[in-house]
């Protein structure tokens, strides 16, 4: 029976250890998590350290862009008074490259020189038809070379040389012409113009009358056309662009 009791200790001092190594295991759970806790706010504060001069950029550059809008120079010139006769310098130009398009290049040349005298009030327009009645001539003047049979043929050649002032192939195409078609004012008004350049006034005259006759209209372009400027104080000349009272 001594023996017995012994043993009843032995088995209390087991269970007593027991207690002690599940402190520890508790004990060790809760360093972990805070060791988790500090790193996970360290990492969080990190983070938020990295992202933090990103959004500060961002503030930055709408600040930057706003200030760049505020001071960036504003156009003080006044918007540009457009003529009432604009919208028809602007038909007559369209109207002029369709012709063009069309290859009718003569029929082009004469809307661009009406729009030249009819429209000095729009330079830009004016300097665009110019470039674009040099190109028709000179295509004018490569279909010339192969065969010159027409009246047109003769005529658009002799525009093309008395645009360049060789008045007298000018007026040799035109004549050869003019015996063609007796009648075409525009072939009449042209050697008008040539011999106004070249400052024979009567046949200036007298070609211009029958310019006149055939079509009245050109006394108005005759009146504005620089190249009768030598004719601009001749009673004779003034009588004929002046319309007649009615």
């Amino acid at each position: 029976m001594a023996t017995k009791a012994k043993a009843k200790p032995k088995a209390t001092k087991k269970t007593a250890k027991r207690p002690s190594s599940a402190r520890k295991s508790i004990r060790l759970k809760a360093k972990a998590e805070r060791f988790a806790s500090r790193n996970g706010s360290r990492s969080v504060a990190k983070s938020a350290r990295g992202r933090a001069p990103k959004r500060v950029a961002k503030v930055e550059s709408r600040r930057t862009s706003v200030a760049s809008a505020a001071t960036a120079p504003r156009s003080t010139s006044p918007p540009r008074v457009r003529s009432k006769h604009f919208a028809n310098a602007v038909q007559a130009y369209e109207a002029g490259i369709k012709l063009m398009h069309a290859e009718d290049f003569e029929k082009a040349v004469r809307c661009f020189e009406h729009l030249v005298t009819e429209h000095p009030e729009e330079p830009e327009i004016q300097e665009r038809a110019k470039v674009l009645i040099h190109a028709c001539e000179k295509k004018l003047h490569e279909k010339a070379r192969t065969v010159l049979r027409s009246a047109d043929d003769h005529y658009n050649v002799g525009i093309a040389e008395l645009n360049r002032r060789e008045l007298g192939s000018a007026i040799q195409h035109l004549e050869h012409a003019l015996k063609l078609a007796p009648k075409a004012d525009h072939v009449l008004y042209a050697l008008a113009a040539a011999s106004a350049i070249q400052g024979h006034r009567d046949n200036a005259l007298q070609y211009l009358k029958q310019a006149i006759h055939f079509r009245p209209e050109n006394r108005f372009l005759a009146a504005r056309d620089s190249d009768f400027e030598s004719l601009k104080e001749d009673p004779d000349f003034k009588q004929l662009v002046t319309p007649a009272e009615k």
